[in-house]
């Protein structure tokens, strides 16, 4: 997914976008918390105070990412008025579109009236790998048991990286953030006890890298390009409640 603003030099970026609902806002502290029952790290962990103006998403010419040898041009979608934000969002034509990890991307844009040509370049991090659930491999976790610690590792990454945890149960979210290089996170038994009342959890862990560049925008005077690359790579099971 990807879309295009121009703010006000005195907006911050992040808080705008987060309260218009157009960047998941991740937890900034490590550890775990509940989280409101229902909700995701896609759709977010709460929303920033609101932008006083309706933010006009614009068009961008024609947009594609490249990883590694794979291309896959965005398609131009209308995003219905939300009250904080409107216009074109651009996607994968296919949402089950799969890009691989751990590969250069390179993000395109021809540009347009509003919008200068861009050409972004990234790093995505490697997929999660190695994951055990209580010590049993992911693919072979079934069972997690309500009101005892849950012990999550993985082959550890890079530090600037983050590592999620979601266990997303009927009544009740969990969610834990960990530094990628700590190899392994715990959700505290006080935690996991609140998901008592469910049959089953979705369990899903998210490797996350976002990165944030500036640059002068080419052929525009007294424009300032802020580029925010976020990669989520994800790994999903189900566990039954014991």
């Amino acid at each position: 997914m990807a879309q295009f603003v121009v703010l006000p030099a005195d907006a911050d970026a992040h808080e705008t976008l987060d309260a218009a609902g157009l960047r998941t806002q991740l937890p900034e502290r490590r550890g775990c918390s509940e989280a409101v029952a229902g909700a995701t790290l896609r759709e977010g962990a709460g929303r920033a105070r609101s932008y006083p103006e309706q933010l006009e998403l614009l068009e961008a010419g024609d947009v594609s990412i490249q990883a590694g040898e794979l291309v896959t041009r965005l398609a131009l979608n209308l995003f219905p008025p939300s009250g904080s934000a409107s216009g074109v969002i651009y996607t994968t034509p296919d949402q089950s579109a799969a890009l691989p990890a751990d590969a250069r991307y390179a993000i395109r844009a021809t540009g347009s009236d509003a919008i200068p040509p861009l050409n972004i370049q990234q790093e995505a991090p490697s997929a999660l790998r190695d994951v055990t659930v209580g010590g049993v491999p992911l693919e072979r976790a079934t069972s997690l048991r309500a009101g005892q610690p849950l012990d999550i590792t993985w082959a550890e990454g890079d530090g600037s990286d983050r590592v999620f945890v979601e266990l997303a149960g009927s009544d009740a979210n969990v969610l834990c953030s960990f530094s990628d290089d700590d190899g392994s996170g715990s959700v505290p038994a006080a935690l996991t006890a609140k998901l008592g009342g469910a049959d089953l959890v979705r369990l899903a862990l998210h490797r996350v890298r976002e990165t944030v560049g500036a640059q002068e925008a080419p052929r525009v005077d007294s424009l300032i390009l802020e580029t925010m690359v976020r990669f989520d790579f994800e790994l999903t099971s189900t566990l039954r409640v014991d």
